[in-house]
């Protein structure tokens, strides 16, 4: 391209953040064209600058040797033994840097990126110069590690694949990169382990992320919409993380890993149900401890979901199952309330879900007190002005510490719909519309499909192996020798 440095200068006549450097060396004239905000200026000056300046002193001496008389260019192609593809690592001080064609290239995606574009007689060269824009690794904030790892995944991409290799030493872990986003260009990656992995679901997310088209990649989020666009369940099929720990166990699994440059956090696929109820933390503790913490996760799941909903059917619907006792109780709290006890539970539940969705918004400093304060002093109020009976403060109290026990926002939407489905179903015909909206719970649990794979593997289809290694015990690390059949074909773990 011929006067690639005027087209340069017609294309960001309106970026003040891009600046043109000009270097007049020995009569040689050799811009330097970089974004101010993503590059490193100290770099830029020590390695790139001085090295040019040091190679054109060194060519000129070499020039008044030569007889030849040679271009600079000859020379340096000459000096360097590459005529076709220009290597400048022994001139600047510098792992990555290459000779890009602007005709084929686009070379203000390298701009955009941190390098700087070295222009030499209508001859283009990047230099990865780019400055430290992110944060430094730190512990997760979104999963609590209580004796697992503490660092988590940051905005860089680079950083987050060395976190994953630096558990998995082999080469036989893949990496393979995408540019998403006409506007953003974002770097996605796909990680897997080749002879875990299976072929196919490998080639079934290649072909969904390639399919992606649209302006700008901003977060791993981004990928996950397109990629579970024809996903009609409620039920995540795919897991959020910000724990390389987490998905370097994944991976040894089978499964395959997707990471986005920018964003802290990693999606791994395909999931299962169980996946939500397991916890990562259950492998650094003793096999045989783990199996009480699993049985009481189920049964937050059930108390989450039904506690509200039960006490809507029992005290509107079927008094004749609570004890007269008990029913007396409830009706001595109860009186005064001027609403029914659909209306109350409601109200109750929308209220403690705005002070929990405030908790997760506010800072760290403010938010917990907001949110106890909030609470005792809501449920007193409440209470005390005869809105709601005591009874209901508990039932509510019940539903949301049971929901603490999930951390995936994904998963926490989810019971909030089918906590309200199964109190609808309550109020309208007790305990039947329990075990009415119950079959619709299991359906849509049955029907969901995770990347071609049963989203309720190993209940449906029926596998007593790994129920009996995963759904609610540990098998020990020692004894646990094979992989998952539905995502592998390697199922032999080596030892």
């Amino acid at each position: 391209m011929k006067n690639l440095l005027e087209y340069v200068k017609s294309r960001i006549k309106d970026l003040d953040d891009i600046f043109i450097r000009r270097l007049n060396v020995d009569d040689n004239e050799i811009n330097l064209v970089y974004n101010e905000a993503l590059v490193d200026s100290t770099m830029i000056s020590n390695f790139v600058v001085r090295s040019i300046v040091e190679c054109i002193r060194e060519e000129k001496v070499l020039n008044e040797i030569d007889e030849k008389n040679n271009s600079l260019e000859d020379k340096i192609n000459k000096r360097l033994g590459n005529k076709k593809d220009i290597n400048l690592e022994d001139t600047i001080a510098i792992n990555k840097i290459k000779r890009v064609d602007p005709e084929q290239e686009n070379i203000f995606y390298y701009i955009m990126s941190g390098f700087v574009l070295i222009i030499y007689k209508d001859i283009a060269y990047v230099v990865e110069t780019r400055g430290t824009l992110t944060r430094s690794i730190s512990e997760p904030t979104s999963e609590n590690s209580i004796r697992g790892a503490k660092d988590s995944f940051v905005e860089n991409i680079m950083k987050n694949i060395g976190l994953i290799r630096n558990r998995i030493k082999t080469e036989n872990l893949a990496y393979k990169e995408k540019r998403l986003g006409r506007k953003s260009k974002t770097k996605v990656g796909i990680m897997y382990i080749t002879d875990i992995s299976k072929k196919d679901l490998v080639k079934y997310v290649e072909e969904k992320i390639d399919k992606i088209d649209i302006d700008g990649i901003l977060d791993v989020n981004y990928i996950q919409e397109f990629i579970e666009e024809k996903n009609d369940s409620d039920f995540p099929i795919s897991i959020n993380t910000q724990r390389p720990d987490v998905v370097s166990y994944y991976l040894l699994q089978g499964r395959i890993v997707i990471l986005v440059d920018n964003s802290p956090y990693a999606l791994v696929l395909p999931a299962f149900f169980e996946d939500f109820i397991n916890n990562i933390d259950d492998l650094y503790q003793k096999s045989k401890n783990v199996t009480f913490t699993k049985i009481i996760r189920y049964i937050s799941l059930i108390l989450t979901i039904l506690t509200p909903a039960l006490y809507l059917s029992l005290i509107t619907f079927d008094q004749e199952s609570i004890p007269s006792e008990l029913l007396t109780a409830f009706a001595t709290q109860r009186e005064g309330v001027p609403f029914p006890a659909f209306v109350e539970a409601i109200i109750m539940i929308f209220s403690f879900e705005i002070l929990r969705e405030s908790d997760m918004r506010s800072n760290k400093v403010s938010g917990n007190t907001l949110s106890i304060v909030g609470a005792l002093i809501l449920g007193d109020a409440a209470v005390s002005a005869g809105i709601v009976s005591p009874i209901m403060i508990i039932v509510v109290a019940i539903t949301t510490i049971s929901g603490l026990n999930f951390s995936d926002i994904n998963v926490i939407n989810v019971l909030r719909k089918w906590r309200a489905i199964f109190m609808l179903f309550a109020s309208l015909c007790g305990i039947i519309g329990i075990g009415i909206a119950t079959i619709l719970f299991i359906a849509s649990l049955v029907s969901t499909v995770s990347y071609t794979k049963p989203f309720t593997y190993p209940v449906s289809p029926l596998n007593f192996t790994e129920m009996r290694k995963n759904l609610f015990t540990r098998l020990s690390i020692s004894k646990d020798k094979k992989r998952q059949k539905i995502l592998t074909n390697n199922l032999t773990k080596s030892r």
